[in-house]
């Protein structure tokens, strides 16, 4: 009863431009990130030909609202950069990883434009490399508080540098597990209203076999974590190391649950399926790193108070995430590239984007041109490619959705119309 009395109590901080409920406090926010995760690894959205068993995210899509046509960039940094800045990276300058890429501390990341919150950051990070002093970046570029591994990924899932507010040490807590339970940790001592974000390194490689103890109890036809047969191959391992992370995470959200069943809890995947995992009709040269489908197009669900249970449709971006968060908290914080998602929460059926934009290039830095730039811009039906060196490629998703035959040099009336429109996005962008 004392905490009821306590929200009756607490002056009423909600944002009323939002258009959901009002709230008595402003409200916590949980972000989850996974590692080369597209839409065939959640049987929530049925288009995997067989899925890992995630019960966790089944159940966070049927509670909220899954977004069909979410978009990321096809590669971890930048699509981590764009998240947290709202900005694309050919703003920020970040476009691929390893030397160069990262983000500038200028760039103003979610918790700074959520000044009244607590932060925190768990799990990967990845956008420090080039830094002085990388291990203060987490906590340098604006979260207080930083718990994981700094860079693309974990050599040994087993044994790995964790740093923890700029002080490394070697963990050999299975890091899956880790990220889990620095994520509770965290809820648990930070104040209210809170922002937590959450990345895992899975299902990025090394493929392994994660420990039997972290398997969820068997809820599906089929699992992998716990049954996985002799010699397994590397979608075996990778299989296994979802369903690793989906109790993982499962746990997670039990204590968010337990704490504030009012927190938006926000799931993507920080770009598409690795080609090593990828099952017909997902093509392992249209995964992850491309900028086909399958390498940008990934899960989104959102869950909260006033979010209705259903899917969207809409075209939708992972810059559209820092907007989404500071109009959740009552904060006017706008970016020249993100758009709130929140209308959609009350009308999935609203179409907010006629564009939606996705690339990759290098070097990182500096300014269109770049040497090595590969674009994607899409309409409600149809998809540009736009790569160096290479011939502009165009298909209709609504006929084509596995991008199999490029309409151009040869296309109808109606598609060349289409293709203009798309070449001109790119050009209102300045990355024609």
């Amino acid at each position: 009863m004392l905490l009821p009395l306590l929200l009756s109590l607490a002056p009423l901080q909600g944002p009323p431009q939002t258009g959901l409920p009002l709230r008595p406090r402003r409200p916590n926010i949980v972000l989850v990130l996974a590692d080369d995760f597209g839409v065939d690894l959640v049987g929530a959205y049925g288009e995997g030909t067989d899925p890992p068993c995630t019960p966790t995210l089944d159940g966070l899509a049927q509670e909220g609202l899954l977004f069909r046509n979410a978009w990321t960039n096809p590669i971890c940094t930048p699509s981590r950069a764009a998240a947290l800045t709202g900005r694309h990276g050919f703003r920020t300058g970040v476009g691929s990883v390893g030397q160069g890429s990262e983000l500038p501390l200028a760039e103003t990341i979610v918790p700074e434009a959520l000044p009244d919150y607590a932060s925190s950051a768990v799990g990967k990070w990845h956008l420090a490399r080039g830094s002085s002093e990388p291990q203060d970046h987490p906590n340098d570029s604006g979260f207080q508080h930083y718990a994981g591994g700094l860079g693309g990924g974990v050599g040994d899932y087993f044994s790995w540098t964790k740093v923890v507010d700029g002080q490394s040490s070697v963990s050999t807590t299975y890091a899956t597990t880790d990220t889990a339970d620095e994520a509770i940790a965290a809820v648990l001592a930070m104040p209210e209203p809170w922002f937590l974000y959450v990345s895992f390194n899975a299902p990025h490689a090394p493929f392994h076999v994660p420990p039997a103890s972290v398997c969820a109890l068997p809820s599906c036809g089929s699992t992998w974590c716990a049954n996985l047969p002799n010699n397994p191959s590397n979608r075996d391992r990778g299989k296994a190391m979802v369903e690793a992370m989906d109790a993982e995470l499962g746990r997670v959200l039990e204590v968010v649950d337990a704490l504030d069943p009012d927190a938006f809890v926000f799931f993507m995947g920080d770009n598409g399926t690795a080609g090593q995992l990828s099952e017909a009709p997902f093509a392992n040269d249209h995964a992850k790193g491309t900028v086909y489908e399958g390498g940008v197009n990934v899960p989104l669900m959102v869950r909260g108070p006033g979010v209705v249970q259903g899917e969207c449709a809409g075209l939708v971006s992972s810059v559209d995430l820092f907007t989404t968060f500071t109009d959740l908290a009552g904060f006017p914080a706008v970016t020249e590239d993100s758009r709130s998602l929140v209308p959609y929460f009350r009308n999935p059926g609203l179409s907010l984007r006629e564009f939606v934009y996705a690339e990759r290039f290098s070097p990182n830095g500096g300014a269109p041109p770049f040497a090595d730039h590969r674009r994607a811009v899409r309409g409600a039906r149809y998809k540009l490619l736009r790569q160096t060196g290479q011939p502009d490629e165009l298909y209709d998703l609504l006929v084509d959705p596995f991008e199999t035959v490029d309409l151009l040099p040869n296309p109808t009336p109606d598609q060349q119309a289409a293709y203009a429109e798309l070449v001109a996005e790119l050009v209102r962008l300045g990355v024609d």
